[in-house]
Parts: structure tokens; sequence; C-alpha cells
């Protein structure tokens, strides 16, 4: 079975993470790097790597996740990542686009979960990795809602649609407070150049 077949019912994600011949990722994603946990259900094959999002880094990082395929002796490859921010849709994209199976787990659950271990009090990106890593073990993944890649473009058209309507009343803002700088006989008769009416 598939992992679309497998992830939406709760009770049997655990039943497909628990496979032989699979390996498992937890990434942990942030702006400028990303770190990720590699392992199996029977342990921990690889506690850190550390990766870009560029090219290179994400070459090197898929170079990196064949190799242990083959150390481990595994067939497939299930990657697991907190969306946080936007920067999670480009990982998730290239991942994809490799042919790798890859789900999201929640960011509160990731929170409790480094909670509950006694070494990881404190947040740092590797241990959130081993985190993920671990919900991933557990079968606490989900799916991202996939989307049409004309939904996508017109959802992504609309945020910039949105983005360049809130410059264009910050600059509006900002001429009508300029105005009594260049007309300097209006001060008397408007109080407030600033109001949209004025």
């Amino acid at each position: 079975m598939s992992l679309k077949e497998y992830a939406r019912p709760p009770q049997q994600r655990k039943a497909y993470v628990q496979q032989p011949g699979l390996l498992l990722v937890g990434v942990d994603v942030s702006q400028a790097k990303h770190n990720a946990c590699i392992g199996t259900q029977l342990g921990i094959t690889c506690r850190k790597l550390v990766f870009t999002h560029r090219r290179e880094g994400c070459r090197r990082c898929e170079q990196t996740l064949r190799d242990h395929l083959g150390k481990n002796r595994c067939r497939r490859l299930l990657i697991a990542m907190e969306p946080s921010g936007i920067y999670w849709q480009g990982l998730y994209d290239s991942l994809r686009s490799c042919g790798y199976d890859v789900c999201l787990v929640s960011g509160q659950a990731v929170h409790n979960n480094r909670k509950t271990r006694q070494e990881a009090t404190s947040k740092t990106d590797e241990k959130d990795a081993y985190s993920v890593l671990d919900l991933l073990r557990q079968g606490k993944f989900f799916l991202p809602v996939e989307r049409d890649t004309e939904l996508q473009a017109a959802s992504r058209l609309m945020h910039r649609h949105m983005a360049l309507k809130k410059r264009v009343r910050q600059l509006r803002n900002q001429l009508r407070a300029a105005i009594h700088l260049t007309f300097p006989e209006l001060n008397p008769m408007i109080q407030d150049l600033t109001q949209p009416p004025s």
C-alpha cells in the first residue's frame, strides 16, 4: 500500500512506519539550514545531518539519504518535517520531486514530545529533528493537503496581490504625511492630512 492509503486513517499510520525496510528521517526546518536525524524502528543511524536549503545542500542531503538506504538495506524512505513558516514548502516540493514520501508532524506535538525527554528540556535544532523522528516512529504524522498546480499558482498570486495592496496603503499614508512639507499653506485648513478623507 502507498503512503496515501495508509496515512489518512490514524490507526494505520503506526502499522505503516513499522514495516521492515523503511528508513525514517526527521527534519527540523529553519530559514538558513535544516537539521535531520536518520533512523529506523530499531535505532538511530545518523543523529545529526545539517544541510542548507540551496541546491548544493539538497544534493548533499539526497546523496546522504541514498547512502543510508543502502547501508541499512532499506527499500523505502519516509521523511517527516514540522510545517514552520514558509520554509518547509520548498523542501517539501524538492523532496517530493525526488520521489520520496514526505509527511508533516504537528509543531505542538514536537514541543510536547521534546518536554517528555529528560535530556532535551532546552530547544535546539538537533533535538527538534530527533523529536520529529520520534513522533514519526510512533506514527503521529499527517499528510499535507495536496492542491492542483493551478490552485497553488492562484494562491501565490493572491498573496502577492494582498502584499501589493498593503504596500500601496503604506505609500499613500507616507505621501499624505509629507504633503504639509510641500504645501505648508494647507496646515491651517486641514488638521490631519493622514486621514483618508483629506
